[in-house]
């Protein structure tokens, strides 16, 4: 509303295109058009009940959808009479049939928008369906506000609209709208629900990590990454952009007092991203610190490490605290990655200093030469968002231990999500299937036998092969990764 009418139209488009790349991964069959206070989502009437979930859900994380309603359509008969009793009488019986079971016991009022030239008022229109509804249920009541239904009807032109479901979005503006900025992800809470933030905010987001954990944890958060773009930002090709920092923790945990590594890595990761950020045009660095959770985001400690950097630094977490940040990754569907994720607390010192002074910590910078930030620079990796998830898919199979055709006495551990399973259950005549899901498969297989051997299932490789590297490097022997037999020849194709 607020938006001139060019910059309006401008921002429409990118949303309709933006929709448009994300629905098609559902159906093809999906059209979409906009009107000046509106865009239609049309679909196909055959589609199935999993896919307009998948829809409405796609619909619910897109930036700049405030709320979208899932109507029936139809068409209204022609007007014979001076008094509408075709429309009215049809409009109420398609109302009956998708409200009546619903108004049962409760509070309800009919509402009607209308577009267009009609030879009846809205309000006429309404009063005749409550009225009607209510022969059919003496036991509710029309209740003009707060009722607890509200039977919503549009009508436009000649076409009648029935209102079945009112579901609201994260608001924001279409991912494309600003330029470029980079945000540093761990794949803990707070860097993931900073990065939603910018997302949602129309910024086209590429993500850097500073790999302290080895490749697991690498290939941890390159999934957390891939998930918010894939739920976040469509429309924007984000990139994936890794620092191996395990040089510069030797030097801080060797050289550096005690109290002061924590401060000193975050002024770290500035002054590198801050590099790559003049190199590749970023406007803006985003951190995930919130005022005070931590010894290190103190006023003070914040001010020291902002000194690091030339480009801005945005964290759009500072005033929110900890559970609040927990509640938006239940709502955004990143807590279970969280919750799985290892944090590199053990940098961080035991009695960390809550107001280092800058001249104290430049003195401190000095006892680390500045080659090990070069190298560790000259060695970043940029890689296509849609391509981290094939990483691991290319890798040559020697490296994994992959079964095709398991053993009597090897166990399949299903580890996709809940849905998942009830759409596609595993079937294997000969061996015992464990259903744990991904998020869940770290903690739970230390609880198992480990005298038996288990097979990793996942219908997309990646979650199999990402939690198979993990308890690998936990030292774990007993593990294997199960891709069915016809998989094996599907690979081979895709490497070809």
């Amino acid at each position: 509303m607020i938006k001139s009418k060019p910059v309006r139209k401008r921002y429409l488009t990118i949303l309709q295109q933006n929709i448009w790349l994300s629905l098609k991964k559902v159906n093809e069959n999906i059209r979409t058009h906009f009107f000046w206070d509106k865009l239609e989502v049309n679909l196909d009437w055959e589609i199935s009940e999993l896919d307009l979930n998948e829809v409405k859900k796609r619909l619910s994380r897109m930036p700049w959808v405030e709320f979208f309603l899932e109507t029936e359509a139809l068409v209204l008969p022609e007007l014979e009479n001076e008094k509408n009793n075709e429309i009215f009488d049809f409009v109420f019986e398609k109302s009956k049939k998708m409200y009546l079971d619903k108004i049962k016991n409760k509070t309800f009022v009919v509402r009607v928008k209308r577009t267009w030239n009609h030879n009846f008022k809205s309000i006429d229109l309404e009063r005749y369906v409550w009225g009607w509804l209510l022969k059919y249920w003496e036991n509710c009541k029309v209740q003009l506000k707060k009722p607890e239904i509200t039977v919503m009807i549009e009508i436009k032109d000649n076409n009648l609209f029935l209102v079945k479901e009112k579901i609201f979005g994260i608001g924001g503006y279409p991912t494309g709208t600003q330029d470029k900025i980079v945000s540093l992800i761990s794949g803990w809470f707070d860097s993931g629900v900073s990065t939603y933030s910018m997302m949602k905010r129309w910024c086209k987001t590429d993500f850097l990590f500073f790999n302290l954990w080895g490749s697991a944890h690498e290939l941890w958060v390159k999934q957390v990454a891939y998930y918010l773009r894939e739920n976040f930002s469509s429309g924007y090709k984000s990139r994936f952009i890794t620092i191996n920092f395990e040089e510069v923790i030797s030097e801080l945990l060797t050289k550096v007092e005690n109290k002061y590594r924590g401060v000193l890595l975050k002024r770290y990761f500035l002054k590198l991203a801050d590099r790559l950020a003049q190199q590749h045009e970023y406007y803006a660095i985003v951190k995930w610190d919130s005022l005070g959770q931590v010894s290190s985001q103190t006023l003070k400690n914040m001010f020291v490490v902002d000194k690091a950097s030339d480009t801005l630094v945005l964290r759009p977490l500072i005033s929110s605290n900890k559970q609040e940040i927990i509640d938006i990754t239940r709502k955004i569907g990143t807590y279970n990655f969280a919750c799985n994720m290892p944090e590199y607390c053990w940098v961080i010192s035991d009695k960390p200093s809550t107001w280092a002074k800058l001249e104290k910590i430049i003195k401190e910078e000095e006892k680390i030469e500045q080659e090990v930030l070069d190298r560790a620079f000259e060695n970043i990796k940029v890689e296509k968002i849609d391509q981290v998830m094939s990483e691991i898919n290319s890798r040559e199979d020697k490296q994994l231990e992959i079964s095709y055709l398991p053993e009597l006495e090897e166990i399949i551990i299903d580890i996709r999500e809940e849905d998942k399973v009830k759409k596609q259950k595993l079937n294997i005549e000969n061996n015992q299937i464990l259903e744990i899901p991904f998020f869940e498969i770290n903690h739970k297989f230390k609880t198992l036998d480990q005298t038996k051997k288990y097979l990793f299932y996942c219908d997309k490789w990646v979650l199999s092969e990402l939690h198979y590297l993990y308890l690998k490097e936990l030292w774990f022997d007993n593990i294997k990764i199960y891709r069915p037999l016809e998989w094996s020849c599907e690979l081979k194709k895709s490497k070809n």
